[in-house]
């Protein structure tokens, strides 16, 4: 018993340790000049009916925020150029029910966030 609980124990770190692994790797299938989307990072953080964008832009690339409603139209869009740090809070307490996405692109990476309001 003593040594099935141990492969059972092994099985499952290494199981664990390739996912974390996998999820933290680039998409190898990528096209050259496609962008890398990423949802759940700190640059975009959604608490609530509230979203925090908090980007650290060091090298000077080229930022854009857009937010979308749920027919994919363009609510609002900002760009910063050469912008060391860009921060933005959207606050959709008030807003009409549905969904809203936010998204940040900056180079080959895209941000993402979806809130939603009832």
């Amino acid at each position: 018993m003593k040594n099935n609980w141990k492969k059972v124990s092994t099985a499952f770190l290494v199981l664990a340790a390739s996912a974390s692994l996998t999820a933290a790797s680039p998409v190898s299938n990528m096209n050259p000049g496609e962008k890398e989307i990423k949802t759940n990072t700190p640059a975009i953080m959604v608490q609530g009916e509230k979203v925090f964008v908090n980007h650290l832009n060091l090298e000077g690339e080229k930022v854009t925020l857009k937010v979308y409603d749920a027919e994919n139209r363009l609510l609002y869009i900002k760009k910063f150029d050469q912008t060391p740090v860009v921060e933005m809070a959207f606050n959709f307490e008030s807003a009409y029910e549905g969904t809203y996405s936010v998204v940040l692109s900056d180079g080959d990476v895209i941000y993402t966030a979806t809130v939603a309001v009832l």
